[in-house]
């Protein structure tokens, strides 16, 4: 493979993310958490996405999750028998964040938040779990994630991240803002109006590509997702049936989930450019459907491969849905504000 996507693998940096997501993970066995999916969000995002691991640095990328979770699960409380308005409310929130994503950077600090902001009003109407339940559950991930982090740093230091490079704020137009707003509107009302939970978390690349005023950046958020998400759906089936049912004794699938993360990280890290980026996904594309939806009763391969069907879907929509937001034009920058 050309040397500019491929390079030397650091093997220091390759424990880190081993150590850090499989800890992580693995503690659910013990914690028993009903939110098992965060234990798998937030070590991977301390594993592969923070440039800051001190401890201001974790909080300010962790903290918004929390924030916004209970945000809305006030909203919810306040107006959970008038989904009109929790939708009204959430359109707001939606175009709050828009105007706030001025730059590259600010777009990827969004993503999660409103990823959860989707979770918590979905779940809140359609799940039997109790919302209060829901917030403990990421506290208690954000927390554990935290410890596993400085732990793993007593025997090492976290690998040193470039810094992206300062980009300039652009102005987001009103033309933007309308387009984000409209796509995460119809895909909340859908949610809400149809008892489809699996389909919350397919909104994910939805909230990231919604945001491009560049064609050629969604059509590759578009192809990215396709590998990471439905791809690592598809790798997570192939891991639980090599399994054979014996994810069942704890020690298999200990040995087991810690050499598929080690597989990941070791693609990630010998990866360079959009590569890089595209591995790191699959790394949160594998482990959600692992954390989701396999435990010591269930292979969790009907709901893998159902989670895996619906992001095809949602993606096919996004393709289809590039015509009508670009129309014959390669950018919104230059269209109406």
């Amino acid at each position: 493979m050309s040397n500019i996507i491929r390079g030397d693998i650091k093997w220091s940096e390759v424990i880190w993310m081993v150590s850090i997501v499989s800890l992580g993970m693995l503690l659910q066995l013990w914690l028993q958490l009903d939110i098992a999916a965060y234990l798998a969000l937030y070590p991977v995002m301390a594993a592969t996405k923070l440039n800051d691991y001190s401890m201001q640095g974790i909080l300010k990328a962790f903290l918004p999750i929390l924030l916004v979770a209970c945000v809305a699960l006030l909203v919810d409380q306040l107006f959970g028998s008038h989904p009109f308005v929790v939708w009204g409310i959430s359109l707001w929130v939606f175009d709050c964040a828009r105007r706030w994503a001025d730059t590259p950077a600010k777009l990827g600090q969004i993503y999660i938040p409103l990823l959860n902001w989707f979770l918590v009003i979905v779940f809140a109407q359609h799940a039997p779990i109790p919302m209060t339940h829901w917030v403990r559950d990421i506290a208690v991930s954000m927390v554990t994630t935290i410890a596993v982090v400085r732990f793993v740093m007593l025997f090492m230091s976290p690998p040193k991240a470039s810094s992206p490079p300062p980009m300039q704020a652009r102005k987001v137009t009103y033309q933007q803002r309308l387009i984000y707003v409209v796509m995460l509107g119809l895909g909340l009302a859908f949610l809400m109006m149809v008892n489809l939970i699996a389909a919350t978390f397919c909104m994910m690349p939805v909230i990231i590509a919604a945001a491009q005023s560049e064609k050629a950046i969604y059509q590759m958020i578009v192809k990215t997702c396709l590998h990471a998400h439905v791809g690592g759906c598809a790798l997570a089936m192939v891991f639980v049936a090599l399994l054979a049912g014996e994810h069942v004794h704890n020690l298999v699938y200990i040995i087991g989930l810690t050499l598929l993360v080690l597989l990941i990280a070791v693609w990630i890290s010998g990866s360079r450019a959009g590569v890089k980026a595209l591995h790191t996904e699959a790394m949160l594309g594998t482990m959600l459907p692992l954390q989701l939806y396999v435990s010591a009763t269930d292979l969790g391969l009907q709901d893998t491969y159902f989670r895996g069907e619906l992001m095809l879907m949602v993606l096919a929509l996004l393709v289809v849905s590039q015509g009508i937001i670009y129309g014959k034009s390669n950018s919104l920058v230059n269209h109406g504000h």
